[in-house]
């Protein structure tokens, strides 16, 4: 999807998602809220801060960006869906996977219906549907999490 490109210019929406500064955190493994590298860690490891209740299992797949402990707490303040409910995961493997996206049908060119809350479908780099996605998002697999309570780490890490 295109999105304007003008750091500096209007004011945040933190509801929403920049599809070119997600996919820029996602591939280069950068923090959503600074926009920094989030390597640095001792234990080599990302922190993944993710809307819902429940653990982040392994292979599970997310379309949210990696975060620092320090700007995790803003994470948590700032977004809505974050502030509702989160859990976060300390991360060895993020695989890039697929993406987030509108599916249309190749024979109606209609946009396919979606069972997520925003809409999107995931959809993998290796399946058929991919040539008939408009990507909104990059999607990652999460291997090797480990939960963590994130009032702790971001107490450790001032």
């Amino acid at each position: 999807m295109r999105v304007p490109i003008a750091r500096g210019k209007g004011r945040a929406r933190l509801g929403s998602v920049h599809a070119l500064r997600q996919r820029q955190c996602m591939k280069y493994l950068r923090c959503q809220i600074c926009g920094h590298e989030t390597f640095g860690r001792a234990d080599e490891r990302h922190l993944w801060l993710v809307a819902g209740s429940e653990p982040i299992g392994e292979g599970e797949e997310s379309s949210s960006p990696p975060v620092h402990e320090s700007c995790a707490a803003e994470a948590v303040r700032d977004c809505p869906r974050l502030r509702k409910s989160h859990v976060a995961s300390l991360v060895d493997t993020p695989l890039l996977w697929g993406v987030a996206g509108l599916v249309y049908d190749p024979e109606t060119l209609e946009p396919l219906p979606s069972e997520a809350d925003d809409g999107l479908t995931h959809v993998s780099f290796a399946d058929p549907q991919l040539r008939w996605t408009v990507a909104a998002r990059l999607v990652v697999t999460l291997h090797n999490c480990t939960a963590v309570d994130l009032d702790d780490l971001v107490a450790a890490a001032a």
